[in-house]
């Protein structure tokens, strides 16, 4: 009664609207994370109207379905919270799936929502972000698998309880920062699988020299610069590689996905097991046994034993040779005097000077020594070895088992200069003088080099070979993992679903 004398005669002049503005960017920035199989939630303080609207534009909804996909903090807190204050975890899992907005809510809500999502056992184990600008958005940030905090308008309690800083307050950064993560879990990755089939074939090849040969056939100072191939080289060729746009139109990782993947023990196993044939077929099917005499690369005429492949000298031990091949040996005894058969007789010559011995002064001296100066055929084997790491470290960008090993290749400069190194340092460790018997090899000729590039790039048309071989086909004991089943029957088989790291696409992901 009291407003009727004052709303008499009164003009309407106009209405005033206020609309929250959403960035151009922030739409379609939403669309790449759904692509990547990140589902954004909203939790807000706004009227779940206005937060159902927003929810529409920026495209986190299609549609408002009330106590489905958006829910007030009230009902969302009267559901899921016990009376001691605890989650009730099969009403949580009920909610969870749809629900995309909470209204009205909480910073209480928010924490107990990235709670629930971590403790959850629906489907695969969450990995769960949190945006956040204020004080009281801390303690979610800090429980949060991820915070992201506003570097322009988050709080300095906000900043320090988060783990990355979005210093344009973006949302689109936020999709920045989860390329360049798993770009670089990607790249330790590719490292990982490729050091380990270096590993396996270089270990392999020892154990194996040692045991028949009784020695090793890379010395010590080849299997250091094989090491650095492997470690120090390999980790900047491999982990140099930028984000590729690929990264968010696939499915994310489960947090208990092993490092290991199926994938990569195939890739291990069987480039270890085609390196090893190669290498044993090159050790002990390579190189012509022939008797004491000439040089350690050639045989002298007539004196051949054994016509191995190829047309170089044999770099094994001769005890090895001679014997585990059933060789007779037409060794020159040492000089006897009672021994005729270590002497010839001078008729010219009187007395003790009538008995001439076979064998030369420095007989054992050039034997021995021969028998530790370098070889052609275990310089051979050694720069295979080499040029069939190089050519496998192409195979290891990729490992998801991609068909073209090559994509992308010619975009990571630091990668094709680490390649050119390598394979100058090769070449420089085996044919400079000087260098090469520091190295313990021997220069190569031309056609030698091509054969070893020849052999190394067996590893290309090896790796489609491999990637044929289906990952559920290792042995179960290799990886001990067993992922999560799929909601959807339609979703796929099962040997579809484990092929570790593709998981299929859950009806929940990974939440942001």
């Amino acid at each position: 009664p009291h407003r009727q004398p004052l709303e008499q005669k009164l003009v309407f002049a106009g209405l005033i609207g206020l609309d929250d503005h959403i960035r151009p960017e922030v739409p379609e920035a939403i669309r790449t994370c759904s692509n990547a199989g990140i589902t954004v939630r909203m939790v807000t303080g706004d009227d779940p109207r206005t937060a159902g609207a927003i929810a529409i534009k920026c495209g986190i909804i299609q549609e408002v379905v009330p106590g489905s996909n958006v829910m007030t903090g009230e009902e969302f807190r009267t559901r899921v919270l016990g009376s001691d204050g605890q989650i009730i975890m099969d009403e949580f899992d009920q909610i969870w799936p749809e629900l995309r907005v909470l209204a009205r809510s909480s910073p209480m809500d928010k924490l107990t929502l990235v709670s629930g999502l971590q403790q959850t056992q629906q489907g695969v184990p969450q990995v769960v972000a949190v945006t956040g600008d204020g004080t009281n958005d801390a303690p979610a940030l800090k429980r949060a698998d991820v915070g992201f905090a506003m570097g322009k308008t988050g709080t300095q309690v906000a900043q320090h309880a988060s783990d990355i800083i979005i210093m344009d307050d973006n949302f689109a950064s936020i999709v920045q920062a989860v390329k360049w993560g798993r770009s670089v879990y990607d790249n330790i990755c590719k490292f990982l699988q490729f050091q380990l089939a270096v590993n396996l074939s270089a270990c392999l090849l020892a154990v194996i020299g040692a045991s028949i040969l009784t020695e090793s056939p890379l010395n010590v100072i080849q299997l250091l610069w094989v090491n650095m191939i492997m470690d120090s080289f390999a980790s900047l060729a491999l982990a140099t590689e930028d984000p590729r746009p690929d990264l968010l139109t696939r499915r994310p990782y489960p947090r208990d996905q092993p490092l290991l993947s199926r994938r990569m023990l195939r890739f291990m196993l069987g480039h270890g097991l085609w390196q090893m044939i190669v290498l044993t077929f090159m050790i002990f099917g390579v190189g012509d046994v022939c008797q004491q005499g000439g040089t350690p690369d050639d045989c002298v005429p007539g004196t051949l034993n054994t016509n191995m492949v190829g047309s170089i000298r044999s770099g094994r031990p001769t005890e090895f040779d001679h014997h585990m091949l059933g060789l007779k040996v037409n060794c020159i005894p040492p000089f006897d005097p009672a021994n005729n058969s270590s002497y010839t007789i001078n008729t010219t010559a009187v007395g003790a000077d009538q008995k001439v011995p076979l064998r030369p002064a420095d007989y054992c001296k050039r034997n021995v020594a021969n028998e530790q100066m370098p070889t052609q055929h275990y310089t051979i084997v050694f720069t295979s070895f080499v040029l069939m790491q190089l050519f496998n470290q192409i195979n290891a960008r990729k490992i998801h088992g991609e068909v073209d090993v090559f994509e992308g290749i010619w975009a990571n400069r630091y990668f094709l200069i680490i390649m050119a190194l390598e394979a100058f340092l090769q070449f420089l460790m085996v044919q400079v003088p000087g260098v090469n018997t520091a190295m313990g090899c021997v220069a190569l000729s031309a056609e030698q080099w091509l054969l070893c590039l020849c052999i190394g790039a067996t590893s290309l048309p090896i790796n489609l070979v491999i990637s044929l071989v289906r990952p559920e086909l290792l042995p179960s004991w290799t990886v001990n993992w067993q992922p999560g089943r799929a909601l959807d029957d339609e979703e796929g088989p099962p040997q579809e679903r484990d092929m570790v790291p593709l998981l299929p696409l859950k009806k929940e992901n990974p939440s942001l």
